[in-house]
């Protein structure tokens, strides 16, 4: 019988590991998640939870023209220096009404200074109520969300952009909404509805 050569076996060995991570690689690619998946769903699933502490902004790339910071708009509410003393950068004007506060904030910026790490925070009579999405956004991606409008004590809904995988970043092909429940107890911020619709 023929024997084979201990060169060939370890390259055989080499091979099959090789195959064996990028299947692994690609398997997990497939699973994780987009960042506006949870918007598929026309009834999401909560992630807020009563009692909660504010999140820290997330640490990223440092290397930003300063300029973009230069932008960030000053803390003028106790809510804005909570949120600046967790690290983040204040964005656009802050919206309210039945003691709702709606604050943009972000962790950093792209090279045309547009917000990447974004979130909206919520706050019921002073109390962090909630986010308004489940992890940090960047602009022109996938669930960024585009506007906000608190309706009533109770209610709130939200704009997300939605792009196909062919879309341009210009222009997402649809628009997601979802309705929040804002209960005064906790408080607490929670989807209760989403819809999604075509750009025309």
């Amino acid at each position: 019988m023929t024997s084979i050569p201990a060169r060939v076996t370890v390259l055989a060995s080499a091979l099959i590991m090789a195959g064996a991570l990028i299947a692994s690689s690609v398997t997990s690619l497939r699973s994780e998640p987009r960042n506006g998946s949870w918007l598929d769903e026309a009834q999401p699933l909560s992630w807020n939870a009563p009692g909660e502490p504010l999140p820290a902004a997330p640490k990223i790339d440092p290397s930003t023209d300063p300029r973009c910071r230069d932008l960030a708009r000053p803390a003028e509410l106790e809510e804005d220096a909570r949120l600046r003393d967790a690290g983040w950068d204040l964005i656009g004007a802050f919206q309210g009404g039945w003691q709702i506060l709606v604050i943009g904030a972000t962790a950093g910026y792209d090279g045309m200074c547009r917000p990447r790490q974004y979130q909206d925070f919520v706050f019921v009579r002073g109390v962090f109520a909630g986010t308004l999405s489940p992890r940090a956004m960047d602009s022109r991606t996938d669930g960024a969300l585009s506007q906000v409008h608190v309706q009533s004590s109770t209610r709130l809904i939200a704009s997300y952009l939605r792009y196909a995988p062919s879309d341009p970043l210009c222009c997402p092909s649809r628009t997601t909404r979802v309705v929040f429940d804002i209960a005064s107890t906790g408080p607490l911020l929670r989807p209760v509805s989403a819809s999604t619709s075509a750009n025309k």
